[in-house]
């Protein structure tokens, strides 16, 4: 497995043991109320366990799973999927912060990151998601 597929992986891992806790928590405090501001935690739980651990296993597993090159460099521009791999997890964890700080503008500048980042990804994926068979028997199937 590529090393970016392995740090992708693990860190959609670690967002869904902190996305785990944070439901956790909100769900004992229902329970038996111990502390109202812990509803806070809210919407750093959803932006945890739906981009953190859902959509960057997607991505790691994607990044792996998809047809390789055959000639040179197998998984096509890698250091593409890096910026993206940076950008969208500092945008998760900017979100997530600024959920809890209730700040708006920050809020939305993680975002823009987490949107950078997965553009960044499927502009280096793109080329690898191709027809089985290749263009030949793409045009014998549509024929």
């Amino acid at each position: 497995m590529p090393k970016l597929s392995v740090w992708m992986i693990r860190a959609a891992l670690v967002y869904l043991g902190v996305g785990f806790l944070f439901g956790a928590l909100m769900l004992a405090n229902k329970g038996i109320p111990y502390e109202p501001l812990v509803w806070r935690l809210l919407n750093p739980h959803f932006e945890l366990l739906i981009y953190g651990w859902m959509i960057q296993l997607a991505m790691g597993v994607a990044f792996w799973a998809l047809p390789r090159f055959s000639n040179g460099n197998r998984y096509g521009r890698e250091n593409l999927g890096w910026v993206s791999f940076f950008l969208f997890n500092g945008g998760i964890l900017i979100t997530a912060v600024a959920d809890l700080a209730i700040s708006s503008t920050a809020i939305m500048i993680g975002y823009l990151l987490s949107l950078c980042g997965v553009v960044a990804f499927v502009v280096m994926i793109w080329s690898r998601v191709k027809p089985l068979g290749g263009d030949a028997a793409s045009r014998n199937s549509q024929g």
